[in-house]
């Protein structure tokens, strides 16, 4: 008797929850609105609890500094000593971001390709939050050895990719370069790596599309790695064209780059907002003197932003710069 009870309350249970034969049209929509509810709560909560997890996880990695010991020692391969802990942990670790009082905090890891930690953490786990990675074409060991002996053999651009997330995570914070007091508040970035320790004053931030229909048919290299000596001082000349902020740090040649790079969809699709900063030379003083900063008042901007508030484009007809292009090196 009680296991026939039990039998019949599941059924009544099932016919409750399921559509079921005999049901009414609007009975069996009730039921199928219900479990479809009752399908995308499970799913919300599952991909919550997925994002909590790995915006944990990321966090934890931020925290991972704490691994860094006080040896100034190099090993026989010419890196430090401190950041052994960190490279057990990820054998691609190469080194430290830091802009002051941000979350610009983290490691930095490269590899032999620009898309592996798109989707995985400093522990090697699935993540939306990725890690920040270097451009898998940079040398640092290069860029120490230059800051320590002679800029020649450096990069003249270092390029340092990261994810803009709705949470104020990994890169987002970026896009506030767009604002002269935060640049007045965060002049200088640090690159702390395996080889050494860098600083960086920040020179330029500016928004540019990373697909060619966007900007008629072209696309800013800022990430180039290296180009003609003649174009890059022209190149420096498109940064002022294009950046929300006129700094007023001195840049000329002789200098090399460090660019930071996360995703900027709000004004045009597939945008990408780039911060560039120049290494602090030998002997020079890491101070900024930022009350000289101050807004540009004539952005140029790719074609798409035009395009979207019906607005002419006074730039149009400029020269589309390339780090090795013939007529811009004459």
């Amino acid at each position: 008797m009680a296991e026939q009870k039990k039998q019949n309350f599941i059924l009544r249970f099932l016919k409750f929850l399921f559509p079921w034969k005999g049901d009414s049209a609007g009975e069996v929509i009730r039921k199928i609105i219900f479990l479809v509810s009752v399908a995308a709560l499970i799913v919300c909560g599952i991909y919550f609890a997925n994002r909590f997890t790995q915006r944990k996880q990321y966090n934890d990695a931020k925290k991972l500094s704490d691994l860094v010991s006080d040896s100034d020692e190099l090993t026989e391969e010419g890196e430090l000593e401190k950041y052994k802990n960190l490279q057990s942990i990820n054998k691609e670790f190469v080194g430290w971001l830091r802009i002051k009082d941000t979350g610009v905090d983290v490691p930095i890891v490269q590899t032999d390709n620009n898309d592996a930690y798109l989707k995985k953490d400093f522990y090697g786990n699935y993540s939306v939050y990725g890690n920040p990675f270097l451009d898998y074409r940079n040398k640092l060991k290069n860029l120490v050895n230059a800051k320590k002996v002679t800029i020649v053999s450096a990069d003249k651009n270092t390029t340092i990719y990261g994810h803009n997330m709705l949470d104020n995570m990994v890169f987002s914070e970026l896009l506030e370069y767009r604002n002269v007091a935060f640049y007045q508040e965060h002049p200088l970035v640090e690159f702390h790596t395996i080889y050494g320790n860098t600083k960086w004053k920040v020179i330029a931030a500016f928004l540019v599309n990373s697909t060619a229909d966007l900007d008629n048919g072209y696309t800013l290299e800022y990430n180039f790695v290296d180009c003609y000596p003649e174009n890059f001082k022209t190149y420096l000349e498109e940064l002022h064209k294009r950046s929300y902020i006129h700094t007023a740090v001195d840049v000329n040649e002789n200098d090399v780059l460090l660019t930071l790079s996360t995703c900027d969809k709000e004004i045009i699709d597939e945008g990408r907002f780039v911060v560039v900063a120049r290494l602090v030379r030998d002997g020079e003083s890491d101070k900024v003197n930022v009350s000289a900063a101050q807004a540009n008042s004539d952005i140029k901007f790719p074609q798409g932003y035009y395009d979207k508030n019906n607005l002419d484009n006074p730039y149009k007809d400029d020269v589309k710069w390339e780090p090795f292009a013939k007529e811009q090196a004459d």
